[in-house]
């Protein structure tokens, strides 16, 4: 070859290692026989400071040095590989949700906010076993790989450090402030044939945590998934049914005691699903409030109510002063 390139590092005599980029080329005589070589030694070190950091920031959170959603998501494939190869091996996810985080953010600030996930995330880290890796997924999720268990009680007991953890409050800025979490766990043994399905199985057995009172652990099982698909085409129905006008309101009369006299009504909801009939708000409030529904749903009751008393009002001028509740 007529030149020559290569990287490597080489060593200063302060002790430091340094990279560099020599290149070559081979100077031949008439006879083109190679006589010398001329070439240049160049100092590429701050350049691969650079291409390290780029490649660190693809692979790691910037804020809290751990692993990102992607490069976990790479390490959760390799032992989804490595549970094919091995029969005996298994792993589990703790899928973990800081309760109230935003109360610390809206109440102290951003930069409070991530001085408490920086500090989460070191406990975090203390509480892993050899071979277990911690990640910041988004926000304030954080997701562990609990390597090479014998069971899901396994997780269990690196979960429970978890919360032993986070009782010992943060002091930041002067304000303690005390961290709880909501974890759910899935173990390769629910394992269905894609990686991402055992993230969306710990997190859904998070959400059930959440919902029965955060600070809890909850380890998946079949029924959640069920449940959770039924939760979904519920929200996908009560949208429609807000979107079709599918709900109406009926009134129940306030009455004095004393008097006898209407003082009032109370607007109560229903749903006349097409299919369901008239569905109680027992079985779709809890819903709409666990999906976000209720927001919209309630604008909607509180300006059916005032229009429907606004027109009473004027058809009845006697009851001016009747009011109406919205439960």
């Amino acid at each position: 070859s007529e030149q020559f390139e290569n990287e490597h590092r080489v060593r200063h005599k302060d002790g430091s290692y340094r990279w560099v980029l020599m290149r070559g080329l081979a100077i031949r005589d008439a006879g083109g026989h190679a006589q010398r070589m001329a070439g240049s030694l160049t100092d590429i070190s701050s350049r691969k400071t650079v291409e390290e950091q780029l490649a660190r920031d693809a692979l790691y959170d910037p804020l809290t040095g751990l692993p990102n959603r992607a490069f976990f998501t790479n390490l959760l494939e390799r032992s989804v590989r490595r549970v094919r190869r091995r029969d005996e091996y298994k792993f589990a996810l703790l899928f973990m949700d800081l309760d109230r985080f935003k109360l610390v953010n809206d109440s102290l600030g951003h930069e409070t906010g991530d001085e408490l996930l920086i500090g989460v995330a070191e406990r975090l880290e203390r509480c892993l076993r050899p071979g277990d890796v911690v990640a910041r997924l988004s926000g304030d999720e954080f997701c562990i790989l609990v390597d090479s268990i014998a069971d899901a009680r396994d997780a269990f007991h690196v979960a429970e450090r978890v919360q032993e953890e986070l009782k010992t409050p943060f002091v930041l800025h002067g304000h303690r402030i005390f961290a709880s979490a909501s974890i759910g766990i899935a173990s390769s043994d629910d394992y269905t044939g894609d990686p991402e399905n055992l993230l969306r199985d710990a997190d859904t057995a998070m959400y059930r945590a959440k919902a029965r009172g955060r600070a809890r652990v909850e380890v998946f099982d079949k029924a959640m998934h069920a449940r959770a698909m039924k939760v979904l085409e519920l929200e996908s129905d009560l949208r429609a049914a807000l979107e079709n006008g599918e709900f109406r309101l009926v009134y129940l009369p306030v009455v004095s005691l004393e008097s006898g006299e209407i003082k009032g009504l109370e607007a109560l909801i229903r749903w006349e699903h097409p299919e369901r009939g008239l569905v109680p708000p027992a079985e779709f409030v809890p819903a709409a409030e666990e999906t976000g529904v209720i927001m919209p749903l309630g604008l909607w009751v509180l300006e059916q109510a005032c229009k429907q008393m606004a027109e009473w009002k004027n058809r009845f001028p006697e009851y001016d002063r009747l009011t109406v509740s919205v439960n």
